[in-house]
C-alpha cells in the first residue's frame, strides 16, 4: 500500500468513530458497496446479547473486563491471580507485580494468533486441552513461567528486549505444541512482532527504560508523566498518554512491513464507499480501526486498575473491536449480508484455496484478503453498528455507561454472542462467517 500524508485523526484514537461511522452514514443511505443492511434485525441482535447477559451473570456489574486477563482464566481457574498471589507472598511489590503483570500480557496481546480449529495446546500443570485463543494464552503463560522472555535464568518472570530479540521460532513453536498436525496459521509474523519489541524496548528507553528493559516499565513512564495526577485512590493516568506506547509495540512495525494498514498510520484502510473524490493524496475515505493498539489497552488497563489502584482517563474514546466475533454478530443474526456478487466472488475464492495442498475444505464460506474492500466495510460496519447495539442493550437494561461500560458488555454481550453464534452456525470449525485468506493473514 502506497504511504499517505501523516493525519493526526487518523493516527489517534478519536478518529475510529468518526470515519466508522462515515460508512454506516452511507449504510444509512443504501449506499454501501458490499452488505446489505436489515434495519428490523437490529432488535434480534440486541435481544441476543441482552439474553445472554441475563443468562451468565446474575447482575451486569458482574460481568469482567473485555481483555486478555479472561482468556488465562480458561476453565474457571485464576491462573493470573494465582500468580500475583505467588509473588507477593515472595515479598514482591505491587509495581514490581504489575510490571510483570504488563510484561507477560504485552506479549500474549501480540501472540493473539486466531488460532483455528486444527490447533490445541495440552497444558502441563492440569494436562487439559485448551484450543483458539484460550489455549494460545495459557500457552504463553506457560512460557513466561519457564522463563522463555527473560535473559535471567534467577528472574525468570520477566519479558526483556535480550530474550525477546534472541527468541527463535523453534523455541516459539515448540512451546506452542506446534507440529505438522497441530498448525498454528501466523506463527512467523507473530515472532516478528516480538523481535520488533525486543528492538523497541532498547530504542525507546523514553518509554521502557531501565536497566533492563522490559514492557512492564511502561508504568513508571507512565507514573512519571508530567499529566499524571496523584490521588488518594491511586494515580490517574490519561489514555493519551499511554496511546503512543501502544502504537510503538506493534500496530506501527506491521504497516510499515506490509502486514496490514497503512505506512505511518498503522491500522487505517482505503474505503471505496465513502470515496467522494479522485483528489490525489486525499485520505477523507480512508477508515481507522487501530486494533491490536485498543487491544493492547483494553488488556494492560485492567492490571493497572486492580494492583495499583489506577484510574484511565479517556477510555470512553475506546471502540467495540472490528475482530471476527463481534463482526460475526451482525451477520450471523443476518441483520448485515454480503451483496450477490461478493458472495459469489467469495465462495469462489473458497473454491480456489481449497484446491491448494493442505487449505481447510469444510464448511464453505466466503473468503477474502484482509485488504480486500469487503473486509474493510466489513470491519466499519462491525465498529460503528456495535456502538449503537451498545446503546440499546444498555436501554432495555436500563443502565448507564458507568453501570455498563463498553468493555463489559463487549465481554459479556457482543464477542460471547458472536462465538457461540459461529459454534451453532458452523459447528465443525466454529470460524466467522467471512474467512480471511489464510495465506495472506496479516497481523489485525
Amino acid at each position: 500500500m502506497v504511504p499517505v500524508s501523516s493525519d493526526d485523526s487518523l493516527s489517534s484514537l478519536r478518529g475510529v468513530r468518526e470515519r466508522c461511522f462515515k460508512v454506516q452514514e452511507a449504510a444509512a443511505r443504501q449506499q454501501l458497496q458490499h452488505f446489505e443492511v436489515d434495519n428490523t434485525k437490529l432488535k434480534d441482535v440486541v435481544q441476543i446479547v441482552v439474553s445472554l447477559i441475563k443468562r451468565d451473570y446474575d447482575h451486569p456489574s458482574e460481568i469482567p473486563a473485555h481483555g486478555r486477563w479472561r482468556h488465562f482464566d480458561a476453565g474457571g481457574r485464576p491462573r493470573i491471580q494465582t500468580l500475583i498471589n505467588t509473588w507477593a507472598s515472595l515479598g514482591q511489590d505491587a509495581m514490581e507485580q504489575t510490571r510483570r503483570t504488563l510484561d507477560l500480557f504485552t506479549v500474549a496481546c501480540l501472540l493473539d494468533v486466531e488460532a483455528g480449529h486444527n490447533w490445541s495446546y495440552r497444558e502441563k500443570t492440569t494436562n487439559r486441552i485448551l484450543k483458539r485463543c484460550e489455549g494460545v494464552a495459557v500457552a504463553v503463560l506457560d512460557l513466561f513461567q519457564t522463563g522463555h522472555f527473560s535473559s535471567d535464568p534467577s528472574d525468570p518472570h520477566r519479558v526483556d528486549s535480550e530474550a525477546l530479540c534472541g527468541l527463535t521460532f523453534e523455541d516459539l513453536a515448540s512451546g506452542l505444541q506446534v507440529t505438522d498436525r497441530n498448525i498454528l496459521v501466523g506463527l512467523e509474523d507473530r515472532l516478528g512482532l516480538l523481535h520488533h519489541l525486543g528492538q523497541t524496548l532498547q530504542t525507546r528507553s523514553d518509554f521502557f527504560g531501565g536497566a533492563v528493559p522490559r514492557p512492564g516499565n511502561l508504568m513508571d513512564y507512565l507514573l512519571a508523566h508530567p499529566t499524571t495526577i496523584k490521588t488518594q485512590k491511586g494515580p490517574l493516568i490519561h489514555l493519551e498518554t499511554l496511546w503512543p506506547v501502544v502504537q510503538e509495540m506493534g500496530e506501527m512495525w506491521a504497516a510499515e512491513k506490509g502486514k496490514g494498514g497503512t505506512p505511518g498510520l498503522g491500522d487505517v484502510w482505503p474505503c471505496e464507499t465513502i470515496q467522494y473524490t479522485n483528489e490525489s493524496g486525499s485520505t477523507e475515505h480512508f477508515v481507522t480501526f487501530h486494533k491490536l493498539s485498543q487491544w493492547l489497552v483494553y488488556s494492560l488497563i485492567e492490571p493497572m486498575t486492580k494492583l495499583l489502584g489506577a484510574t484511565i482517563e479517556g477510555t470512553d474514546q475506546l471502540t467495540p473491536l472490528p475482530d471476527y466475533r463481534n463482526g460475526g454478530l451482525l451477520m450471523d443474526t443476518g441483520f448485515i449480508t454480503l451483496k450477490k456478487a461478493d458472495l459469489d466472488r467469495g465462495l469462489e475464492n473458497y473454491r480456489q484455496n481449497s484446491l491448494i495442498p493442505g487449505q481447510p475444505k469444510v464448511e464453505i464460506a466466503p473468503m477474502f484478503e484482509m485488504s480486500d474492500p469487503v473486509v474493510v466495510e466489513w470491519r466499519a460496519l462491525t465498529t460503528a453498528y456495535l456502538d449503537l447495539v451498545a446503546e440499546r442493550v444498555r436501554d432495555t437494561l436500563k443502565l448507564s455507561r458507568k453501570d455498563l461500560t463498553l468493555s463489559q458488555l463487549v465481554e459479556g454481550g457482543t464477542w460471547s454472542a458472536g462465538r457461540e453464534l459461529a459454534e451453532i452456525s458452523r459447528p465443525n470449525t466454529q470460524e466467522p462467517p467471512i474467512v480471511i485468506k489464510i495465506g495472506d493473514r496479516v497481523i489485525y
